[in-house]
């Protein structure tokens, strides 16, 4: 099984993607006194406002939705589900013009929701899930047959945008079998076809938050885009802690809908490098969570979320911060867990945030001493957001209130209102004898490291995805030994790419200008920025090829760019 134990109080960065592990944005670790210390002093000499909030003339905060929850059965540790693959037309409400826009789209989804259901299940279950494919006739195949005058000819390429209506399903993050019914992503499915999964979670597993969503190579940006995917949590002694376990929790996972003019994703073009920045205002698209834009989320003062963030987007990087509009003052996002494994002591960074590239998880603890309006914004493209004044609540009554362009930037409305709370929040000493893996130790290591460097081909039409100078190629395989431990070296020469490999974590290593490590933390997703002249980007991590022999994939989490090759094919031998 996967080697566990805890951890001393030796992890010191916040898990978040930092611009680079030297400049960048570096969490350090909070004693207990210290979080209280500083939730306490938000806004400690500020009026407690009205109990009754204005919502914006030009746009309605929808209730935040939370999907289906479907858990395993206690006494089976099955957990049965089925996810329908197949469009669903809806009316979008989003904001456009500095007004309510509502759009009418036709995407692909699960069971016609608006994102898949939530599975709830428990280290040793078995997830038995049902995966049915009722999208059409696949349209836009691997091979097409071409004529130029000299008779039919078959083109294929597998490293172009393809197989929009062919699925299949991967569990994101989870450690598991990744051969046969399980965690398989050399499935595919067409139109017409059903598999049955059968992924068995490690008993010795850690709770967290995962995910799923659709996989297939090819068409994985068209079909996550869409909205194919959903939260996967597994419960374990994290849910113990008394304050997790009775904190007011949210699932949040955000989505970039970037639909057509027909309201439709048929291509990736909306997924083009700068279609986000050039084109969001005008065509309505906004970061979404769980399908809605600017949800509204209610807590009372005093109170502790527990808010699980799954960014769940194609190609953007997102940077959470949760903003008074009266002062412009940030509130703490206390972080407690990453890509599903919780950290040995809560997390903060200087900036109070929380960075997010595609395929991230972050818990991330909130307490709101007073009532009021307050806003959860991105800050990646904005900065330093100031709100104006007609967002403070705080405003008398008969202000004029309507969302400008700076709605923009907002991912969910708080409402902080009733009856004052005393809510404790979760101890270092608890979270530190929770189960995560070990870390691997020098000794551990193989002597001969891995290279993994990104880069793009931008000379060819459609342009090209590489990891180290190659295409993704099934017949090209990594091949490592199991029951084994290595460093890698992972790089980029062109652009930034959040590295995502199935089936096993790594320990990220991060040292000081000596060499010597200065803090290490897990994740199965990390951000690789590019090289340049002025800083070695290069990250280094440790991985550990436990339990599980078979193939799988390590890629770019920018969907469009694992579709377009940026992906290897991995075999763990015996």
């Amino acid at each position: 099984m996967l080697a566990t134990r805890t951890l001393g109080a030796g992890l010191l960065c916040a898990l978040i993607s930092c611009n680079s592990f030297g400049n960048g944005i570096v969490g350090y670790p909070l004693s207990d006194a210290d979080a209280v210390a500083r939730l306490n002093s938000v806004l400690a000499s500020g009026p407690v406002g009205p109990t009754a909030f204005r919502q914006p003339a030009n746009f309605q905060h929808p209730a935040l939705w939370q999907p289906e929850k479907i858990r395993s059965d206690r006494d089976s540790g099955i957990l049965s589900a089925t996810l329908t693959a197949a469009y669903h037309e809806y009316d979008f409400p989003t904001f456009k013009d500095n007004q309510t826009f509502t759009k009418r789209v036709k995407l692909r989804k699960y069971n016609g929701q608006l994102l898949g259901p939530t599975l709830v299940a428990r280290p040793g279950d078995t997830l038995k899930i049902r995966l049915v494919n009722q999208l059409p006739d696949e349209q836009h195949p691997t091979c097409v047959t071409e004529d130029h005058g000299s008779g039919p000819h078959e083109h294929c390429n597998h490293n172009a945008p393809h197989n929009f209506n062919t699925t299949n399903l991967h569990t994101h993050g989870l450690h598991v079998d990744p051969t046969g019914r399980g965690d398989n992503v050399f499935i595919e499915l067409t139109s017409g076809e059903s598999f049955d999964y059968e992924i068995r979670i490690p008993a010795d597993h850690p709770a967290g938050t995962f995910w799923y969503h659709a996989h297939v190579h090819g068409g994985t940006s068209v079909q996550v885009g869409s909205g194919m995917a959903g939260a996967l949590i597994v419960k374990g002694d994290y849910n113990q802690v008394p304050a997790i376990r009775d904190a007011h929790k949210h699932t949040l996972v955000l989505q970039e809908i970037a639909f057509d003019d027909a309201g439709t994703i048929e291509n990736n073009d909306t997924y083009a490098p700068t279609a986000w920045a050039d084109l969001a205002r005008s065509k309505g698209w906004h970061m979404a969570i769980n399908g809605q834009v600017m949800p509204e989320i209610h807590l009372r003062p005093g109170e502790t979320g527990l808010w699980r963030f799954i960014q769940a987007g194609v190609r953007k990087n997102v940077k959470l911060a949760l903003v008074d509009p009266c002062s412009n003052q940030r509130l703490p996002l206390i972080q407690v867990a990453a890509d599903g494994i919780p950290f040995d002591t809560k997390r903060l960074t200087p900036e109070q945030d929380v960075r997010m590239a595609p395929g991230y998880r972050s818990d991330v603890v909130v307490q709101i001493p007073h009532k009021g309006v307050y806003y959860l914004v991105d800050t990646e493209e904005a900065g330093n957001l100031a709100f104006p004044p007609q967002y403070c609540h705080r405003n008398p009554e008969h202000s004029s209130f309507a969302l400008d362009d700076t709605a923009q930037n907002i991912l969910a409305r708080i409402t902080v209102n009733g009856t004052r709370q005393y809510d404790a929040l979760p101890r270092n000493a608890q979270l530190a004898g929770l189960t995560r893996p070990h870390p691997i130790s020098d000794a551990e290591l193989l002597p001969n490291p891995e290279y993994l460097q990104f880069d793009i081909d931008i000379s060819k039409t459609p342009w090209v995805g590489l990891i180290n100078g190659r295409p993704y190629d099934p017949d090209n395989a990594r091949v490592l030994k199991l029951n084994t431990a290595q460093t890698w070296e992972i790089s980029s020469v062109f652009s930034h790419h959040p590295y995502h490999i199935h089936v096993n974590p790594f320990e990220v290593i991060v040292r000081d200008s000596t060499g010597r490590i200065s803090d290490r933390f897990w994740k199965d997703t990390i951000l690789i920025e590019q090289l340049n002249a002025q800083q070695d980007n290069k990250v280094e991590v440790r991985t550990r090829y436990a339990d599980f022999a078979g193939a799988f994939v390590s890629h770019c989490h920018i969907l469009d760019h694992g579709d377009h090759g940026m992906m290897e094919k991995i075999i763990i031998e015996p």
